[in-house]
């Protein structure tokens, strides 16, 4: 098969032909049909994928074959699912609460065993999800950022009364801003440095859009203060902005993955009497919502993926992200 993997050259991303692989015992073999490429691969890259591995979590495909042990009336040669990319134990009271991702043997595909940026990949067949008719081409492949919004949303605990404020207007910011728009949220603002994503973020529904280098815009933001702040960058620094943007009484989720020290005023956080929470990866009840979610079209998405690359021009296109990142979701369509 072919495949895109990293280089010895790292973060570059390289074509290379692999043999196909093979299900283990409980897998399925997944034909790719589409994977979109998260900002946390970027991160992966720059920092700790090995060379030669296959990148990509963000997976929808068809079921190719069955692995021993996996009931074959429950999945059909050829239907189209999306792939929850965790890989656990499968009998500990994580693994049986639906949260793989605290397993002690917790595995994600695409960096600790090969992921979706490839023409076929393995995958345990109890995080499969079978996708309707109605789901189809590249929205077949946002199910797992979906998801994460939706997780963002909830930990929230996000109310159409809320005013809220999105700090990043990527591809999960922008899916928090379609969720919100959902649930009848009415008080939108996007934070973002980018002209081209302040504007997607507005046609997903955000109703304002302000630049964090126009010092006046932010500070307008933050003298409005806002009942809920995203933040959705990962970058140094912006938990304490959010901070400062809620309200009293406000609730900060973090959703940004920073790898780095960071520092922030907790006599902010006491002052304002603010629950400041986390949100990483799901839980089952994600997945089924946001499935039932596009099947009913009740999200709002038009121009949310703005570009779809196949595996040839893949490594041209990860190393122009790693560069600099614009625009809304990407797709590899192998």
């Amino acid at each position: 098969m072919r495949a895109v993997v990293m280089s010895e050259d790292r973060p570059q991303l390289e074509m290379v032909e692999l043999p196909d692989p093979e299900p283990a015992p409980g897998e399925a073999l997944i034909r790719v049909t589409g994977c979109g490429i998260c900002g946390s691969d970027l991160h992966v890259a720059t920092a700790v994928a090995a060379a030669g591995m296959v990148l990509g979590h963000e997976i929808a495909g068809t079921v190719e074959a069955l692995g021993a042990g996996v009931d074959p009336g429950a999945w059909r040669i050829g239907e189209t699912v999306a792939v929850r990319p965790f890989a656990g134990c499968g009998t500990c009271p994580a693994c049986l609460r639906g949260r793989a991702d605290h397993c002690d043997s917790f595995q994600l595909l695409g960096l600790a065993r090969p992921g979706g940026f490839a023409e076929l990949t393995t995958v345990g067949a109890d995080e499969l999800y079978r996708l309707p008719a109605s789901i189809t081409g590249v929205e077949q492949a946002l199910v797992e950022p979906l998801a994460i919004a939706r997780r963002a949303v909830g930990r929230a605990g996000l109310a159409p009364t809320d005013s809220m404020v999105v700090l990043g207007a990527g591809p999960i910011g922008l899916a928090i801003i379609a969720w919100a728009r959902q649930i009848g949220v009415e008080h939108i603002t996007a934070s973002d440095p980018s002209p081209g994503r302040r504007a997607l973020a507005q046609q997903l529904g955000a109703t304002h859009a302000v630049d964090p280098l126009d010092e006046l815009a932010l500070l307008d933001i933050t003298l409005r203060a806002a009942d809920v702040v995203f933040e959705c960058t990962g970058r140094q620094g912006l938990i304490n902005q959010a901070m400062d943007i809620a309200a009293v009484d406000g609730r900060v989720v973090v959703v940004g993955v920073c790898i780095t020290d960071d520092s922030f005023v907790p006599y902010t956080g006491l002052r304002k009497e603010l629950d400041v929470r986390y949100a990483l990866y799901y839980d089952r009840s994600d997945w089924v919502a946001t499935i039932d979610a596009l099947d009913r079209h009740q999200l709002g998405l038009d121009g949310y993926v703005d570009e779809t690359v196949d595996l040839a021009g893949l490594p041209a296109r990860f190393a122009e992200l790693l560069a600099a990142v614009d625009g809304g979701k990407i797709v590899l369509t192998p």
